[in-house]
């Protein structure tokens, strides 16, 4: 192969679990020009990496001229093999009509626009434990390295691959030192939102109980780390918990993951920068609740995972069904902190 597409996951999360499915790909073909084809905000986690020849972003298709835009891109870059992680029909169309000429995923739905890859009647080992038309959960690294598996590449792990630049690491600390945190404070990061929606969400007031306390303990410093659309919600956590919201700016994901690397504890829901704290296996509590935890059950060394079991979880919805959001709800701060102070007499 000569040259290859990789069409990468859209979500941050996912995104970093497939990072060692990126790694297997560059060991198997190291003479290959490979073009990896990524959301535009995720292009700063693969600084200092030397997995890609050539980054490309692939912003939402919005109608049929940015489809043919993609088409077009991937026309010219002459690619022997396409290899598309995600499983949605706007990922596996382009390389489709671009005429590449070997397209590798998963099937369902999409057969005629994958002629590699797995399909339910042809790989009983990983679908035949499906529950009505959805696959049964699986680690998402897994499920990436299955796919690989189809070229006959030789085996790869499953624990996150990303680097972090001197340069990153020193804007964290000046950054860090013009809060008036010092060098040697251990910090403890608190993710407090959740893109997939409502369900997620941890209540704001437990957060910052989490925060005192670990503060009182340990004389730990607490950031609270937001996304776009969580920067009133951090701040009104570092307020009542008398920490530190990185809001303003937000932090883009190369000096997020510089931050999670320094880092001693992340108490978090199942979020994307959870995976970055399992990247530099840094101890992390994570709140587990609508969500299925097979999906992300990996490189457990560092976590701990809380969970209540109910008759109505897991149920993957992004606003309760049911209105309590009792599988949030009955998480405790007690039991966060216990589980964060063991892992960090571990650690």
């Amino acid at each position: 192969m000569r040259r290859i597409w990789l069409r990468a996951p859209n979500w941050l999360g996912d995104f970093v679990m497939a990072t060692a499915a990126f790694a297997r790909v560059r060991a198997a073909f190291p003479g290959a020009h490979i073009t990896v084809g990524i959301r535009p905000y995720l292009r700063p986690l693969l600084s200092g990496t030397r997995l890609f020849d050539e980054i490309v972003d692939t912003p939402r298709a919005q109608g049929l001229a940015a489809l043919w835009r993609q088409v077009a891109q991937l026309r010219r870059g002459d690619h022997d093999l396409a290899i598309v992680l995600p499983n949605s029909l706007a990922t596996g169309l382009p390389p489709f009509l671009a005429r590449v000429p070997l397209r590798l995923g998963y099937q369902q739905g999409r057969p005629l626009l994958m002629n590699l890859g797995l399909r339910a009647e042809t790989n009983r080992r990983w679908f035949q434990r499906r529950r009505g038309p959805s696959r049964r959960p699986t680690p998402m690294p897994d499920y990436y390295n299955v796919l690989l598996d189809v070229l006959g590449l030789p085996p790869g792990g499953v624990h996150p691959v990303l680097e972090v630049s001197a340069a990153e690491r020193q804007w964290v600390a000046e950054h860090l030192r013009s809060l008036g945190i010092a060098d040697d404070e251990r910090l403890l990061l608190l993710v407090v939102g959740a893109n997939f929606g409502a369900s997620k969400l941890w209540l704001p007031e437990r957060f910052a109980g989490v925060a005192r306390e670990f503060a009182a303990r340990h004389g730990m410093r607490a950031l609270v780390l937001v996304g776009p659309a969580e920067v009133e919600l951090g701040e009104r956590i570092a307020a009542a918990g008398n920490c530190i919201a990185l809001s303003r700016p937000v932090l883009p994901l190369d000096k997020l993951k510089a931050l999670v690397q320094r880092g001693a504890l992340m108490v978090t829901g199942d979020t994307g920068p959870r995976h970055l704290a399992v990247a530099f296996d840094r101890p992390v509590v994570c709140l587990m609740g609508p969500n299925d935890p097979n999906y992300t059950n990996y490189c457990l060394e560092h976590t701990a995972l809380i969970r209540k079991d109910l008759e109505c979880s897991p149920c993957q919805r992004k606003v309760c069904p049911l209105g309590h959001h009792r599988c949030m709800r009955d998480i405790t701060v007690d039991e966060v902190v216990a589980a964060g102070e063991r892992l960090l007499a571990r650690a």
